[in-house]
């Protein structure tokens, strides 16, 4: 595909500084690109960056004024650049409709006409397949779920009983929904294992990683709001409600029953302890281990997590330590001096 500048700003709905006619053929980073690719800078902080790009243009924020390359200002760079992309991205063809002779699908099991069941599928009964699901191959579909239209899971995708999942969904390979919940009780010197009775619920638009868990409730329901986009190696627990919206990155982990808002964005490795509350549109940062509820809006890092501002001061503390300690052990050394000097003074006096 190539575009010229001009058709690209009319796309993003930007203002071409330099050469309108230049042909792009491909996105790309702005270390990587290449004369005929557009790259972008994020905000004002990257610009400099692109004065030794070789890339054919980039999108940057408005007001940025001329550049050494050909620049499209955009109000939002990240989502122009997004809007882009798309039209560049290569489209997933959606494999022929039908059930593959080598898939294993239950006479029990309602399974649309537009729908494709790849090799090595299973379709338990009482499940139901909506119009346009693709099940790429070597998915497994427990007894009693409901797959929402367009749903695409890849290979090795396990879906246990009485799970439902939403409408347009992406669920990448190796992840697993409805697994049964950490609950067990000591009694005896032993441990005792809690049936996992309840069930997953995934709104549409979800995308969940690879090798993702999300665990089924003990009883009632663990919930996965609309638009919601999980990373790969996330651990949900039961009975964890995620509102809409909410991004995840790789490795976080939920205890069972924490509480997530809408627009919550989570960073990498970051835990959170059971049966706590984030807030509407807080961001907790990378490996942070949030102990007690977070306030909506609200920004936090560290473990345990606090404001991410308290936390920076705490860092900046941290990184001088081994100057305070020697500060303190010179004061010390010093204030032994003094108290020999006055123990001296003392003895004179008498």
């Amino acid at each position: 595909m190539q575009m010229r500048v001009k058709e690209i700003a009319a796309l993003v709905q930007g203002t071409v500084l330099g050469d309108e006619n230049i042909i792009i053929d491909q996105v790309n980073g702005i270390a990587e690109a290449t004369a005929g690719q557009i790259t972008f800078a994020r905000d004002t902080k990257h610009v400099h960056l692109l004065a030794e790009s070789k890339a054919g243009a980039a999108l940057v924020p408005c007001g940025t004024g001329s550049l050494p390359l050909t620049t499209i200002e955009v109000e939002q760079p990240d989502f122009a650049f997004f809007t882009v992309l798309k039209a560049f991205a290569t489209v997933v063809e959606k494999p022929a409709p039908g059930i593959h002779p080598q898939s294993a699908v239950s006479a029990d099991a309602e399974v649309h006409e537009s729908a494709h069941i790849g090799p090595f599928c299973v379709v338990s009964a009482g499940s139901r397949i909506e119009e346009g699901v693709v099940l790429v191959a070597n998915v497994f579909i427990g007894e009693n779920c409901r797959i929402g239209a367009n749903t695409r899971m890849y290979p090795h995708v396990v879906i246990r009983e009485g799970t439902e999942i939403g409408k347009n969904c992406i669920i990448h390979a190796g992840a697993c929904i409805g697994s049964d919940g950490f609950g067990f009780v000591p009694a005896g010197g032993v441990w005792h294992k809690i049936p996992q009775i309840g069930t997953v619920f995934i709104g549409d638009d979800v995308e969940i990683g690879s090798n993702t868990a999300i665990d089924r409730a003990t009883f009632g329901v663990t919930r996965i709001g609309t638009g919601t986009k999980i990373d790969n190696l996330v651990q949900i627990g039961h009975n964890v409600v995620m509102g809409e919206h909410c991004a995840v990155a790789g490795m976080a982990g939920f205890a069972g029953s924490a509480v997530i808002g809408n627009q919550v964005r989570v960073g990498a490795n970051a835990g959170m302890a059971g049966h706590i509350t984030l807030g509407d549109g807080c961001t907790v940062g990378a490996r942070a281990g949030v102990m007690r509820n977070v306030e909506p809006g609200a920004i936090v890092s560290g473990m345990p997590a606090t404001d991410h501002r308290q936390q920076l001061r705490i860092m900046a503390a941290q990184g001088r330590t081994p100057e305070m300690l020697r500060r303190i052990a010179a004061l010390e050394k010093e204030l032994e001096a003094l108290k020999e000097q006055k123990k001296n003074e003392t003895k004179n006096n008498c």
